[in-house]
């Protein structure tokens, strides 16, 4: 006699693949739904509140403009010296801290850090 039976013919094969099928998707499905009383999602963190500048939202008046008239230099004979650069201002540092132009993006820029140390670095 043959140690291994041969295969079961027709019908009965195809109901025992299908019932083995069945009992394998069952067992994955069930592997994958398992009740837990404990949430494993955090809850998201609280936002950071912001504050935001004031702006003036007034509209500028046009400017009229001036009639200009234009004057022709007096003629000079041979040229006169170059004029002396103009000293440049001290750069802005931590340590000489100059003030910006007023109502200039950068004083703006200034109060806002004022107003919310931690929003600047």
């Amino acid at each position: 006699m043959p140690s291994l039976r041969p295969a079961a013919a027709g019908r009965r094969a195809l109901i025992a693949r299908l019932g083995a099928l069945l009992l394998l998707s069952l067992a994955v499905l069930s592997a994958g739904c398992g009740a837990d009383e404990e949430s494993s999602a955090e809850p998201p963190p609280k936002a950071p509140e912001l504050t935001i500048p004031e702006t003036d939202t007034e509209e500028q008046a046009p400017q009229t403009e001036t009639p200009t008239t234009e004057t022709t230099p007096p003629s000079t004979d041979g040229g006169t010296p170059t004029p002396e650069p103009a000293p440049e201002a001290p750069t802005d540092t931590p340590e000489n801290d100059t003030p910006p132009p007023t109502d200039s993006p950068a004083e703006r820029f200034e109060d806002f850090c004022n107003d919310n140390p931690g929003a600047c670095g």
